[in-house]
């Protein structure tokens, strides 16, 4: 029997734009850590041309490029353009920066799952 939606019958649309447990680039995802989750929210705006400095995350975190185009790096020089509309769950542990190469504003929403003392992102040595 199907479980009911809390949305059921009231005209509100629910689109789901990802379920996983992989990264982009198909590998396994980290487990939560023991502590008590923290749950992070944040906007980026990539303006034309900029690039992060290398880094890389120790803590799941996935987002949805809202506008423009964001292309991730990795350290071997591989990469992929994530467009607006596209959902970007982001590796655990590669070291990877961030581009755009276009001329226009990328803007990306981005979620994190961490916890404890982890931070956001660890700058690459």
């Amino acid at each position: 029997m199907a479980q009911k939606s809390e949305l059921e019958n009231t005209g509100i649309k629910s689109v789901k734009i990802i379920e996983t447990s992989t990264a982009w680039d198909g590998s396994v995802l980290p487990k939560y850590p023991q502590s008590t989750p923290v749950i992070s929210i944040y906007k980026y705006t990539f303006p034309p041309h900029t690039v992060t400095n290398p880094h890389y995350h120790k803590i799941i975190n996935c987002g949805v490029v809202l506008s423009g185009t964001l292309t991730i790096v990795c350290k071997d020089g591989s990469f992929h353009d994530f467009h607006a509309g596209e959902p970007l769950v982001e590796t655990d542990g590669e070291i990877h920066h961030g581009e755009n190469r276009g001329d226009v504003d990328a803007v990306v929403l981005m979620f994190y799952a961490g916890g404890g003392d982890i931070p956001l992102s660890i700058p690459a040595e």
